[in-house]
Formats: C-alpha cells, structure tokens, sequence
C-alpha cells in the first residue's frame, strides 16, 4: 500500500471505487472506447454469422485489450499516474497470456454453442440436458476465475498458470465477492439489452475498475493487511 492511500475494505470498497470512477471518468471512458474499438471486429464478425473468425477476434483482441484496460484501471486505483499510452503499451505485453487466457475461458462457450442446438430436437434426450448442465456450470467457472485471472496478470505481472491458479483459489476462497462480480456483469448486461447497445461502450470499462479493486480488496486479505 502507498503511504497516504486510504486501505482498501470491504466496507470502503464500493465508495472508494466510485470515488475514484467519477475523479477519473473521462480517461477511464476514453479507455472504454478503445476497448469498444478492439471488441467491434467481433461484434461485425457475430452479425455476419461468422462464429469461428468473431472467436479468432476475441482471443486476437478482445482478450488482450480487457487486460490492458484494467492494467491502466490498475494505476487508477493504486492512485498512481495512469494515462491511455500505458493501455496501449500494455496491450503488446500482456497480449500473449491474454491470448492463452482467452483460449482457455471461450472453450466452455464453445461446448455451449454446440450443445444448443441439440434442444432444438422434438425429443430432448437427457443426456442433451446433462450436457447443457454442464456447459453453463463451466462458463460459470470460467468467468469467476476470470474475474481474477485478468486482474492478477493487470497488476502484477503474473504469468499465465499462476494466474490461472490463483484466479481458481480467490474465485473459491471469496465467493461473495464472485457472485456479486458476476451479479453486477449479468445486470450490466440486462441494462444493455433494455436501454440500448450505446451502452456497451462504456459499461464494461466502468465495470473494470470494480473488478481491479476487487482484485486488490481479496488479496490484501490473503495477506493480511486489512
């Protein structure tokens, strides 16, 4: 911790978040459109109907630039000086874990995809109801311990198997913590849908900064500083 920056508690958590969303709204935002701008090839590539290249993209893009943007949500936080040059730099280093990551975390979406249309059937067998189970069981996982892979490699570097193993460990430890981040995306999402796709261009950078100091919060605990 910083001398003179406030600790970071489960009791400050949501206020300092916020405290620190509003003081740096407009670069946090010019963020959040160049990520909207990596996500966009994905997003043509989906309306097309092309879901192997709009995968290609994700893991090609999308991946790497969600890790650089919470990298420069990172420096925010710790109130450090942050500016969208560290993004970008950002986004050359990380790209090679973000891209393994990506790899790893679309897998359960992949398995999903496939099994959808095997409801479509007039008899669903059971074993089609097992799969579809276990599918959306995995892409729960998957994103819990995003939640915290990301962040992990965003603020310290950390290679990829350590995040991976660290991301399953705090995803387990803090499930409170999880199932609020995961709360918070599907509302994000609902919100999206409702209002109106404009929305995506700033939500997900928003959401970043929680994800970061949700990140710090957790491990400051592991540590015992709080």
């Amino acid at each position: 911790m910083r001398d003179g920056l406030e600790p970071l508690t489960p009791a400050n958590y949501v206020r300092m978040t916020a405290n620190q969303l509003w003081t740096n709204l407009p670069l946090v935002t010019a963020g959040g459109l160049i990520f909207s701008a990596l996500c966009a090839p994905a997003f043509v590539l989906g309306v097309l109907g092309r879901p192997v290249e709009m995968g290609l993209a994700f893991l090609l893009l999308i991946s790497p630039g969600w890790t650089a943007l919470l990298h420069m949500q990172a420096a925010i936080a710790e109130e450090r000086r942050a500016s969208l040059g560290m993004m970008l730099r950002a986004l050359l280093r990380v790209w090679r874990r973000s891209v393994w990551l990506g790899a790893l975390f679309l897998v359960p979406f992949i398995a999903l995809q496939a099994t959808l249309p095997l409801l479509a059937a007039p008899s669903v067998p059971f074993v089609a109801w097992a799969g579809l189970a276990a599918d959306i069981l995995g892409v729960a996982v998957a994103g819990a311990i995003a939640l915290y892979a990301y962040p992990l490699i965003a603020l310290h570097d950390a290679a990829l198997v350590n995040a991976l193993r660290n991301g399953l460990i705090l995803a387990s430890r803090y499930p409170s913590n999880t199932l609020g981040l995961l709360g918070m995306a599907v509302l994000g999402g609902l919100a999206a849908g409702y209002v109106g796709v404009a929305l995506l261009f700033f939500l997900p950078a928003w959401y970043g900064l929680f994800v970061v100091n949700n990140c710090r919060l957790v491990l400051a605990r592991e540590m015992g500083d709080d």
